[in-house]
């Protein structure tokens, strides 16, 4: 098709062409440019459907001479991309059936569930132009690695984070110089090494199932240490200014994986930028580092050119080093506090410095506005009176005299600046030692972003080969034996069990033992305290759940026991709602009223 063809075909549906080419022109008022920036220099006018538009800088033109100046390319290769927005025949410009390297299926992206803006589809839009192919660059290196190719031969690979989108791209040319996608935002992302075109979606789940993730500077960095470190997973963080964001990033995360921070040794600069933000960033993480030892300027990757991948790896493995942790914790905070001005500084600062004492394990529920604290391999409740002697007690050790103002103050910004709890993970089992994924039926350690809020003293075990309550626990057996007195009561209290053990809420139902003094009620309840754990189980009656304010009293917890109740008159609506999965009205003393669900048995 000829130019003044296509552009016949685009008139009116340059709004479209824009959107799919990640082209931002606003709504007809004034914006920056999308070429040059700015900040209102730019109008798109669409004067006749033909995607006017006027800068005061660039100057004006149609649509098609939007594209050829923000792709930088000419008319030719601008009415193509509009061909592909439209969906237009293009005979000169046929795809090759036999093509060797699969193309990216734009189609594919956008059913992945990524997010809608500019970025996100220029991103799409060149992963949909690339072929995967050997680069001349790597190709100088020594290395072989499929990467994303566009037209001219330069690389085009992906950033992405960990919010399920795209956060923009790298060029490399074949000369290796790089620039980053136009409104790439760096802070945080980062190049997956070995899947390369890995979906946004998928990369949370790539990352929670490693229990070792190394972070490197460059991508060819990045592919020489996969080469000679294939049990780990490998991540570019662009620049080592980016280090310590990404590594961040992981670390809140899977906050129990091992993060190794490869960094570069730029021997001869002052400072050494690649080994100190090596450390920094391991420091901020309690990860690792490993950096070439080497009395000249040197990364992984040429140190494998120069010595293998075998002497590489070995030589990564000497060098891997813990630092020591400057951060400020509890067996060295009286010392900090010395040289600090807790008087001095604002609320924001000493919230901060509450939540380091803390390790940094505090979340705020946003439904409840109650602040939780991560301990014992689950998120508990911390009361804000808590919170509050524990930082009179640092002025007290700082030497310096407090007010209630300043401390209030410090917890209130503190709710404002914690991150926000998610909803607990289901299906999973609790065990002091990890926990039990039912769905896979695998065992795992403690993630604290599972946000469960349940842990009890209980150590998990494989199953033994003829294991049974007979011969492994026999005390147990002869006490279901007595309760039940046949097999199917006895299947009964197992699954009653089972259910307080896995904190199955859901299942809708509340469970009423009844039976003669003696019968085994008292000893259930034991037994359901040490599955559910002592700190998730409350005692409370029939008449405290009709109620708002005695039901703040059961808020947070997993286990509700309501022992020999006195006689009940009412129509039991408290526990139906709260069994039932619906929402109750909750009245805190002090606090302001709300309504959630409680999931507890």
């Amino acid at each position: 098709m000829k130019i003044n063809e296509i552009t016949a075909q685009a008139v009116g549906k340059w709004d479209y062409i824009f959107q799919s080419l990640g082209i931002e022109v606003g709504n007809g008022k004034h914006c920056p440019c999308p070429v040059c920036g700015g900040k209102d220099r730019f109008r798109f006018d669409n004067q006749n459907g033909r995607g006017t538009y006027i800068c005061n800088q660039c100057g004006s033109g149609d649509g098609l001479e939007l594209i050829k100046n923000y792709c930088q390319c000419d008319a030719k290769e601008a009415s193509s991309k509009v061909v592909e927005c439209l969906n237009l025949s293009n005979q000169n410009n046929k795809i090759r059936e036999n093509l060797v390297f699969r193309k990216i299926d734009s189609e594919q992206l956008h059913n992945d569930n990524i997010p809608d803006n500019p970025v996100c589809k220029r991103v799409e839009y060149l992963l949909s132009k690339a072929t995967l192919g050997q680069s001349q660059y790597l190709t100088k290196k020594g290395l072989t690695f499929d990467l994303p190719l566009l037209d001219n031969g330069r690389i085009f690979v992906p950033m992405l984070n960990l919010h399920n989108e795209y956060a923009g791209g790298q060029f490399i040319e074949p000369d290796g110089s790089k620039h980053l996608m136009k409104n790439s935002n760096k802070k945080s992302a980062f190049i997956l090494v070995r899947s390369i075109l890995s979906r946004p979606a998928e990369v949370c789940a790539n990352l929670l199932a490693h229990n070792e993730i190394i972070i490197c500077e460059g991508l060819a960095t990045g592919i020489s240490i996969a080469e000679f470190r294939q049990q780990s997973i490998v991540i570019s963080a662009i620049d080592a200014g980016n280090l310590i964001h990404v590594a961040k990033s992981i670390r809140e995360l899977n906050p129990t994986t091992k993060i190794i921070i490869a960094g570069d040794n730029d021997i001869g600069q002052s400072p050494n930028t690649g080994l100190a933000k090596a450390i920094e960033a391991s420091q901020a993480v309690d990860g690792y580092y490993s950096v070439p030892d080497t009395d000249y300027k040197c990364d992984w990757d040429d140190y494998r050119q120069q010595f293998g991948s075998d002497n590489a790896s070995a030589h990564f493995n000497k060098n891997l080093i813990k630092p020591e942790l400057p951060t400020v914790t509890k067996l060295n905070m009286q010392n900090e506090l010395s040289s600090m001005n807790l008087s001095q500084m604002a609320s924001s600062q000493r919230a901060e410095l509450l939540n380091q004492y803390y390790d940094n394990n505090l979340a705020i529920n946003l439904t409840t506005d109650e602040i939780y604290h991560y301990q014992d391999n689950a998120w508990q409740p911390i009361s804000d009176k808590l919170l509050m002697r524990t930082l009179a007690d640092l002025f007290t050790q700082s030497g310096e005299p407090f007010n209630p103002m300043r401390i209030s103050s410090a917890v209130e910004s503190l709710r404002l600046s914690l991150p926000i709890m998610g909803t607990p993970q289901k299906d999973l089992i609790c065990f002091k030692n990890g926990v039990y994924e039912l769905k896979s039926q695998t065992f795992r350690p403690h993630n604290k972003q599972d946000w469960l809020l349940v842990s009890n003293d209980i150590d998990y075990y494989p199953v033994k080969e003829n294991e049974s309550f007979d011969t492994h626990a026999p005390n147990f057996a002869k006490w279901l034996k007595r309760a039940s007195g046949n097999q199917d009561k006895a299947k009964n209290i197992l699954a009653a069990l089972y259910m307080i053990l896995a904190n199955r809420h859901d299942w809708q139902l509340f469970l009423e033992v009844t039976g003669a003094g003696g019968s085994g009620k008292s000893v259930f309840a034991e037994i359901a305290t040490m599955l559910s754990g002592k700190n998730n189980t409350v005692i409370g009656t029939m008449d405290a759940l009709e109620k708002a304010r005695d039901r703040a009293l059961i808020v947070g917890y997993s286990l509700v026991i309501l022992p020999d109740q006195p006689r009940y008159m009412g129509s039991g609506a408290g526990l139906k709602a709260i069994t039932g999965g619906d929402e109750v009205a909750i009245d805190p003393k002090h606090k302001q009223p709300y309504s959630c669900k409680i999931p507890a048995v």
